[in-house]
């Protein structure tokens, strides 16, 4: 700003007579460049590169778009699918699947698992994918994938087995051996033994294997319940509950044999037999048998008396 209070021009410009500003004019070099730029332009060959370029900002812009809206699961199901289709005119579809190690699941029940479908080739078939598939259904513990080209696949299977019937929250459910859920079921299939509670599934597999050496008490199990994670309760099948310590099982099991055999303890009128103290029996009746026994001790009142 001058003393006039006036902001000055810029040195690159310059007035009219008339007062107004003039840019100045381009370099000679400015309208060189411009020409070579026109020239190019009218080539074949850059044409071609501008279109590429075109399509690959476009496609760039799509991923972006794609990844951003959470989009790529379809975007590789349908790659996935035009590949496969490529890969069966090529003849590399899938003729042969051989599969062992099943018995609890079928062959097709696998297949799919697998993520094996009748348009799955070979080619696009990625092996360890299908056996993190496979190992993801409960009933796989592991599996093995093998491709032959051209047209020929292998898996082999190894089942977990059925364990115990987990009961919690209501819901019924068959576990394996280390406790893994297998499936949930509606009825109480036979032969499977009953654990309740939380924590139960995986602590039953030591638990149950100290019972088996008992097999004359666990033929009168009905169930086993798992009481605050610690310790286990039997409810025998004619409704007796019976109370065990957290530790030394089996000299509560050799007890609890010694009462079935020498006082015939599950043919008695009682509700409770409690286990818990080392050396101590207590046993509580049903409340029918406690009142009869109450009666029977009750001093008898004499005849005539008032």
């Amino acid at each position: 700003m001058d003393f006039g209070g006036r902001f000055p021009e810029p040195m690159s410009r310059r007035a009219s007579p008339a007062g107004v500003l003039v840019a100045a004019s381009p370099s000679k070099f400015s309208l060189f460049f411009r020409r070579v730029l026109v020239n190019l332009s009218h080539r074949k060959s850059v044409r071609v590169a501008e279109v590429f370029l075109t399509l690959v900002l476009i496609g760039g812009a799509g991923a972006y778009g794609t990844v951003r809206g959470g989009h790529m699961p379809v975007v590789n199901e349908w790659m996935t699918a035009t590949g496969d289709r490529v890969a069966h005119v090529a003849g590399f579809e899938i003729l042969d699947a051989d599969v062992r190690g099943h018995n609890r699941l079928r062959r097709e029940q696998v297949l799919a698992a697998a993520g094996i479908t009748p348009q799955t080739s070979l080619v696009l078939l990625n092996a360890d994918a299908a056996r993190d598939k496979l190992k993801s259904n409960p009933w796989i513990e592991d599996a093995v994938v093998r491709k032959f080209y051209p047209n020929r696949v292998e898996i082999e299977v190894t089942e977990r087995e059925a364990f115990a019937l987990w009961q919690r929250d209501g819901k019924l459910a068959i576990v394996a051996r280390d406790g893994t859920v297998l499936e949930e079921v509606k009825e109480r299939p036979e032969k499977l033994p009953l654990v309740v509670g939380t924590g139960a599934a995986k602590a039953a597999h030591d638990f149950l294997s100290v019972l088996d050496r008992f097999p004359a008490i666990k033929a009168e199990v009905y169930g086993a319940v798992y009481v605050a994670e610690r310790r286990w309760n039997l409810r025998m099948t004619n409704g007796v509950d019976v109370r065990l310590p957290e530790s030394n099982l089996i000299v509560a099991f050799e007890a609890l044999i010694k009462l079935s055999r020498d006082q015939k303890i599950f043919s008695r009128d009682v509700e409770m037999i409690d286990l818990r103290i080392p050396g101590q029996v207590v046993v509580r009746m049903t409340d029918a048998a406690a009142a009869a026994y109450d009666a029977q001790r009750a001093p008898q009142k004499k005849k005539g008396a008032s």
